[in-house]
């Protein structure tokens, strides 16, 4: 699995005690934020564009920051509309949380990793505020923690490109970490992915 292969390679993938958004200790982290830094970034893009080039939507919205520069890119390819929601409103100047034109139009909501779905969740609020319709979410790595799961109950397509299971599983395979790190990333794996 080549995405697995530049994680590791390009310390986009780490091992240790890292929290998360959603407050959780893991012992692996994705920083896939720092993806658009190297030349791979394309090979994802295009992985991208074929899974939604056939699906509905008008206009697509990042969830800052992890989530602009896909959402930009994947734009540019499809020629759409482009615009981002910020999880925290800046507190000065319009003082919004969405930056884009939504009211009327369906939105393919865009994002660089999900864990619960808690920042996509909060972004389909901002978006339907807004007037705007969320009909899909793509991710590049779903964690498989919940969001699936808590997007599809909302009636909203979820895609991810791919899962942590896979990436984890072949980079252990590989022997690709340090065995000590291997029993503390199965037994979170164990405990936290979805059923």
């Amino acid at each position: 699995m080549k995405l697995a292969e530049v994680l590791i390679n390009r310390k986009l993938l780490l091992i240790g005690n890292f929290v998360l958004t959603s407050g959780k200790i893991s012992p692996y982290y994705l920083d896939l934020k720092k993806l658009p830094s190297y030349p791979e970034f394309y090979e994802v893009i295009a992985e991208a564009v074929e899974k939604v080039k056939n699906l509905d939507f008008d206009i697509i919205v990042g969830v800052a920051t992890g989530g602009v520069p896909i959402a930009s890119f994947i734009a540019c390819n499809l020629r759409k509309p482009v615009g981002y929601v910020r999880l925290d409103k800046k507190g000065y100047g319009t003082n919004v949380s969405l930056e884009a034109e939504v009211k009327d139009k369906k939105v393919l909501l865009v994002d660089d990793v999900a864990t619960t779905g808690s920042s996509l969740e909060y972004s389909i609020y901002e978006i339907a505020k807004e007037g705007g319709k969320v009909t899909a979410t793509l991710v590049i790595i779903d964690r498989q923690e919940g969001a699936k799961k808590r997007i599809e109950k909302l009636g909203i397509n979820f895609i991810s490109l791919y899962t942590i299971s896979d990436i984890l599983d072949f980079v252990i395979n590989n022997n690709m970490i340090k065995k000590e790190d291997v029993k503390a990333i199965q037994e979170y794996l164990v405990n936290n992915l979805e059923k």
